[in-house]
């Protein structure tokens, strides 16, 4: 009995973090990308058919470049706010 609500438990944990991991990488990191992209491609990537919302981020999909980039600054930002670059 121990095992199985042990089981669950580490289950509904599990859970939480993906959804928890999915709405930063797949909303945040990819909305903060994307006007750097934009930039950097000079308005050419990622066109307007490219837009995507919570579900559609994934490997396989272009946007997850645009999420990549986001993450990338985001941990820049965090890494000068902690005065690493000064």
């Amino acid at each position: 009995m121990e095992s199985l609500i042990e089981d669950i438990s580490k289950g509904f944990v599990r859970g939480i973090g993906y959804i928890l991991a999915e709405l930063f990488f797949g909303t945040i990191c990819y909305w903060v990308g994307w006007p750097i992209c934009k930039v950097i491609t000079l308005g050419k990537y990622p066109n307007s058919s490219n837009v995507v919302y919570l579900d559609e981020v994934g490997p396989r999909n272009n946007s997850f470049w645009c999420a990549s980039v986001g993450l990338i600054a985001l941990i820049l930002i965090g890494l000068f706010a902690a005065g690493l670059f000064n």
